[in-house]
């Protein structure tokens, strides 16, 4: 296994794409999820008040003894907020994307969609799998309806 103090990728990353690393075990994909929940709560507690509007697998990063840590705030808003901004495909909220009303809500909906990505192994959005397929939350609603 490669060691490294400080590991710039997303936690998913390090499970499914790069063979250099060992995958994670499930209670420490768990305990970075925690981390990571977390660190979003901070940000969107009444004494911070921050919306990150781009939480994804690759912006949370594994440090030194697996502490989570969030990165890039170049989306970060003092919100709520009225105004569209860029998005990462599989991890925009449906109502956001549809209003333009950025809220908190939209983290907790992006964080949503990283948790479901530790769940099922899977991207939040695939071009290399058939149409119906690609997007992770919309597969997730279809198998749950089929129960």
């Amino acid at each position: 296994m490669l060691q490294r103090t400080n590991l710039t990728y997303g936690f998913l990353q390090t499970k499914t794409g790069d063979s250099d690393f060992q995958p994670l075990s499930w209670k420490l994909h768990i305990s970075i999820a925690l981390g990571a929940a977390k660190g979003f709560a901070y940000l969107h507690s009444s004494e911070v008040n921050v919306i990150h509007h781009d939480v994804k697998t690759s912006n949370i990063l594994i440090a030194s003894k697996y502490n989570t840590k969030l990165s890039d705030f170049e989306c970060a808003k003092d919100g709520p907020i009225d105004e569209r901004t860029q998005g990462t495909l599989g991890y925009v909220d449906p109502e956001y994307f549809h209003t333009g009303h950025l809220t908190m809500k939209s983290d907790v909906y992006s964080f949503g969609i990283v948790l479901l990505e530790i769940l099922t192994g899977r991207k939040a959005f695939d071009m290399n799998l058939p149409a119906e397929d690609r997007n992770l939350a919309t597969w997730v609603e279809s198998r749950a309806k089929s129960m």
